[in-house]
């Protein structure tokens, strides 16, 4: 008993705490002496109904091992409520355990507004609420653990999951932002990507699969993070299930640096653009690049060689946000180009187009905001009859430490940021689909990517848009369109709030635009989509995961916190020539599913799961590469009258046959 992680005299609160994850860490945290409190709204793994049952039922459970619990029944969007129990019940809080979620998969055509709305209000504004609540009884303690739960669907996004995708790595944002602030208050805040059997994953999973799955996996390495020993991983990312262990983080390109001055086009990054995906030299940053040291190196370059220009005669580009800033600058290089576009602003679209039309493009302007999608993607139908080209750049700024965030400063900059880029991208979808051609490119920031002080709103919606983006992406491209992020550095008046007058004169939005213009253009060899780019003084950098080899445990063993513990070093090691470099749903189980033959006797099943595992992920991967190719079919006219089927003549109400 003295060698185990006690959790004695602490409060733990575990949302979506009635079964699945949620129920094993509770029982689990009961059992090593914390007392918990066990938040369930026991509704369906839709979000629908409410019940008290699935709450009692698990207090029950704690209570009959001796363990202290109690039960609370809100909603996570009432976070403070849950909070309140915690202290009300048990005088503090120094676990939460954001875990609560919900499911509402359907392909992005199909998708309706309420599928998107609710899935953020328990993923993100919940894991938000519950945060928020805690943090001021962390502060004064100096004291709290959080951790919060993503996914693979989020890390790499996936097909039918564009609502849920984005609410998960949205997370991820989230999380490291609150990893900053609160590390000088011992509050340390670390994302998992879990694969357990629950109710959710029991409608996309097969049961022999889902065996290997248990929740009680993934509980072991939540334990060692929230536990007061870990006194320094904070802010990491963690995939975890069926015995495996790894962690990921972010690994930059050396990337393309060009002279920064008129002659940077997209035609110069193309010739370069190798360099720009090229990580024979990668960093692994965790905070945006040195732009002023890139600027000044930039700058001492020779200029750049002219290359053919780009033509994007007959394509309609839509550029929201574009009254000014960056969007003005993409809108002006798009009509150097030959498009024709459409310039959205909510303030002043007017000087923008006039500056177009002077010199001698086309365009027209939309004052809108980015949140009425509709409006914004049918002034481009109407006035040109087609739409080719998003670039979602509208944004705003509410920063401020979380402990002062309000409820409306987070909600205002996920509503223009992430709900905007969702609904202006819904409205051009079912043209892209008819028309079987479509450029999409998304805002996201580095303040997303790694995190920032003072900005916990802005991270969770802009990492929730890279998210979106790498889902969007795996539907769109049998359909020809393409969709890609970019984290741009560059003056504006919204960064005008936080960067010195002098920084922003010289990141100029100028040397972001021709990227931006060549990832919608055709002319870019195996056109990328999903992916990543850093962009700013004249720099340009893919951006993707790295995952450590990490540590698989016998599956016939039971894990314990103990066993996770002792092997942490090989857990975090990127550099001992394991780690890889996911890109997909599937890449994130090949390490899960590969420990499903891994047993303390050494001897491998019969069935040899691990052999029938790979080859069903290598055909897999071959099913998505084949091609139809079709057959040809032929029939005469007994054919014909044999299986032919009435249908409704146009011009009467009488059945014909033909």
């Amino acid at each position: 008993m003295g060698d185990q992680l006690r959790f004695d005299g602490q409060t733990v609160v575990v949302t979506g705490a009635g079964g699945g994850l949620g129920k094993a860490y509770a029982t689990f945290f009961g059992s090593r002496g914390a007392n918990v409190v066990v938040n369930d709204l026991g509704g369906s793994f839709k979000g629908e109904g409410k019940s008290s049952k699935a709450a009692d039922v698990v207090v029950d459970e704690i209570k009959a091992t001796g363990g202290k619990a109690v039960a609370n029944y809100d909603s996570v969007t009432d976070g403070d409520k849950i909070i309140q129990t915690a202290i009300q019940a048990f005088g503090r809080i120094d676990v939460l355990i954001n875990n609560a979620g919900i499911l509402r998969d359907i392909s992005f055509k199909n998708m309706k507004d309420g599928d998107w709305d609710l899935i953020m209000d328990v993923h993100v504004r919940g894991a938000y609420k519950c945060a928020r609540a805690a943090w001021p009884h962390f502060r004064k303690q100096k004291y709290g653990r959080v951790i919060s739960t993503a996914s693979a669907a989020g890390l790499f996004g996936s097909f039918g999951q564009c609502n849920y995708s984005a609410a998960k790595l949205s997370q991820v944002g989230f999380t490291e932002s609150l990893a900053k602030e609160g590390f000088k208050y011992n509050i340390l805040c670390n994302t998992i990507a879990p694969i357990a059997a629950s109710r959710m994953t029991q409608t996309v999973m097969p049961p022999d699969v889902l065996e290997n799955l248990k929740p009680d996996w993934v509980v072991p390495l939540v334990a060692v993070l929230a536990h007061s020993s870990n006194t320094s991983e904070t802010g990491g990312i963690f995939e975890v299930g069926g015995g495996h262990v790894a962690k990921l983080r972010w690994e930059r390109a050396k990337g393309a640096l060009l002279r920064a001055d008129s002659s940077l086009t997209p035609s110069a990054i193309l010739a370069k653009w190798d360099g720009v995906n090229d990580f024979s030299e990668p960093s692994y940053p965790t905070g945006p690049a040195n732009f002023m040291e890139l600027l000044e190196d930039a700058q001492k370059l020779p200029s750049n060689p002219a290359g053919e220009k780009l033509d994007f005669k007959g394509k309609v580009a839509l550029v929201t946000g574009s009254g000014g800033g960056l969007g003005r600058i993409y809108a002006l290089q798009f009509a150097a180009q030959g498009a024709r576009v459409v310039v959205n602003d909510l303030i002043n679209p007017d000087d923008t187009v006039r500056e177009i039309k002077k010199m001698g493009g086309e365009a027209v302007g939309v004052k809108a905001s980015a949140e009425d999608g509709d409006v914004v993607v049918k002034a481009a139908i109407d006035a040109y009859g087609r739409i080719d080209i998003i670039v979602n750049n509208a944004g705003i700024l509410r920063d401020k430490a979380f402990h002062n965030m309000t409820d409306e400063m987070f909600d205002q900059v996920l509503n223009v940021h992430l709900r905007g880029t969702y609904k202006v991208t819904k409205a051009a979808w079912p043209y892209f689909l008819k028309q079987k051609y479509g450029r999409v490119v998304n805002t996201t920031s580095t303040s997303g990517i790694y995190g920032n002080f003072g900005q916990a709103n802005y991270a969770a919606a802009k990492c929730g848009i890279l998210g979106f983006s790498r889902a969007l992406a795996r539907e769109g491209a049998k359909y020809n369109i393409f969709v890609n992020t970019i984290a741009p550095n560059a003056g504006t008046n919204m960064t005008r709030t936080i960067m010195p007058e002098e920084m922003v004169q010289a990141f100029k939005p100028d040397y972001v635009a021709p990227l931006v213009v060549l990832l919608c253009s055709d002319q870019v060899p195996d056109p990328p989509t999903g992916r990543l780019y850093e962009v700013g003084s004249g720099w340009h950098a893919q951006t993707r995961w790295q995952r450590t080899g990490g540590h698989g445990f016998p599956i016939d063993v039971q894990l314990t916190p103990e066993a996770v513990l002792k092997v942490w070093d090989r857990i975090v090691n990127f550099d001992d020539g394991r780690a890889d470099h996911p890109e997909s749903g599937q890449d994130g189980l090949k390490s899960i599913m590969a420990n499903f033959e891994n047993r303390s006797s050494g001897k491998k099943e019969s069935k040899k799961e691990g052999k029938v595992d790979k080859e069903i992920l290598d055909n897999i991967e071959k099913a998505k590469k084949a091609k139809a190719e079709g057959s040809e079919y032929f029939y005469d006219e007994k054919d014909v009258i044999l299986y032919s089927k009435p249908f409704q003549n146009r011009s009467s109400e009488t059945p014909t046959r033909y």
